[in-house]
């Protein structure tokens, strides 16, 4: 079976509903990735655990994860180049925006199965 390479992100979003832009930037990003990349996956929420570097003790967050695969291969420098700079954009963005002290977001690559039909 062919296979194309691909470069998968995954965007760990905390669910804040006390920040009224919550709602309107995680959906935004869902929708930009998905238009822009031909389409995401958003997990139902989980509980993340983290040290925090400002409070005592583990925090407890409500996480979803966005995931989404880029026509990108790892393998070619531009392609890594290009990518991160546009996620560190995005991270930035919902740093502000969420309050939060970090956003997550990690790449990797994958290849996807291409099949020919039946």
């Amino acid at each position: 079976m062919p296979a194309e390479k691909r470069t998968r992100v995954e965007v760990f979003l905390p669910i804040r509903p006390d920040i009224p832009a919550f709602q309107i930037v995680s959906d935004w990003l869902a929708e930009e990735l998905a238009y822009a990349r031909g389409g995401a996956t958003l997990t139902t929420p989980f509980t993340g655990l983290y040290k925090s570097t400002v409070a005592s003790g583990v925090i407890r967050d409500t996480i979803t994860v966005l995931f989404v695969d880029f026509n990108l291969d790892l393998d070619i420098p531009e392609h890594g180049m290009e990518l991160t700079v546009y996620l560190d954009g995005i991270r930035r963005l919902l740093v502000d925006v969420l309050h939060e002290e970090e956003i997550w977001i990690v790449y990797h690559s994958v290849e996807r199965v291409v099949g020919s039909g039946y």
